[in-house]
């Protein structure tokens, strides 16, 4: 496969129920595409202690030993996240050599999630997140907190994984001629995402039918001369029930879409299209900023 960039791929993990499908669909992108793999587990020192104390009551000297009793208290637990840590990046790394990955990299960092993203957006081609962290463990539903801002804090593609692994094989992507969703249509027609192993599907859903399908005479503009065959279908209708209904009839396993185009601003008083679709669909999602 052509890579018109080079970069790693950065697969964000930890202990939750989404890690190991994080990790192989991470090993399955790279050996698609030839890109190493780069393994990030973060650690926030947000710990409190377990034992309430009433500090209004305290006198100076037991305020003072109360800080020192605290302080080696989150020293003790952040020993504990370090380890926890180390051990999932090992058995990220054992899984990626026995997929025959070679040179995968681990990567432990404290902060936050945001944060190391910002901190290493310049080596990465394509970041894989779980759509839930470790504490919405048991949760089937809602997405994890720090989602949203993870996704906003760089500006390469972002790939959600919102259920166990199965090789995906069929990619639909949502177009909207958005420059987004223009730049999604242009990843798909450089080869940078799997195209080879994936049947591509390109879904234009407009109020007004002819605005839909003027739409999809752009894509096949863009795509001419490409050599890749889509299947594409323009709609009229509301946008999310429509692509919502296309990707359970069609069995898709990956939608492609801009994302957050609007400001947070704007989300925050009329709701988040890409919010909303991660929230009513069940495909993982390859996210566009």
């Amino acid at each position: 496969m052509t890579v018109s960039q080079q970069g790693v791929i950065l697969a964000g993990i930890d202990g939750s129920d989404l890690g190991d499908a994080v990790v192989e669909h991470a090993i399955w992108i790279s050996q698609n595409t030839q890109l190493p793999v780069t393994f990030l587990h973060t650690i926030e020192h947000s710990h409190h202690s377990e034992h309430p104390h009433h500090e209004g009551n305290l006198t100076p000297n037991i305020k003072e030993h109360l800080l020192d009793e605290l302080s080696e208290e989150d020293h003790q637990k952040s020993k504990q996240l370090i380890a926890e840590g180390k051990v999932i990046l090992e058995q990220a790394k054992l899984k990626a050599e026995q997929a025959g990955l070679k040179n995968s990299i681990a990567k432990q960092r404290h902060g936050t999630l945001p944060e190391a993203l910002v901190d290493l957006e310049n080596e990465v081609l394509m970041v894989v997140l779980g759509a839930k962290g470790e504490d919405h463990n048991g949760d089937n539903k809602g997405l994890g907190s720090q989602l949203e801002e993870s996704i906003r804090a760089i500006h390469k593609p972002v790939f959600i994984i919102k259920q166990a692994f199965s090789e995906p094989k069929k990619l639909m992507l949502a177009y909207n001629g958005s420059p987004t969703s223009r730049k999604a249509l242009d990843m798909i027609k450089q080869g940078t995402f799997c195209n080879q192993s994936l049947e591509i599907h390109v879904v234009s859903v407009q109020k007004n039918l002819d605005d839909a399908q003027a739409l999809i005479t752009d894509v096949s503009d863009v795509l001419a001369g490409s050599n890749i065959k889509v299947t594409a279908k323009a709609i009229a209708g509301e946008a999310i029930n429509e692509l919502t209904q296309y990707q359970q009839q069609n069995d898709i396993d990956v939608t492609a879409m801009g994302a957050f185009s609007h400001g947070q601003l704007h989300g925050f008083f009329f709701g988040s299209f890409t919010t909303r679709m991660l929230l009513e669909s069940t495909t993982n999602f390859l996210l566009i900023r």
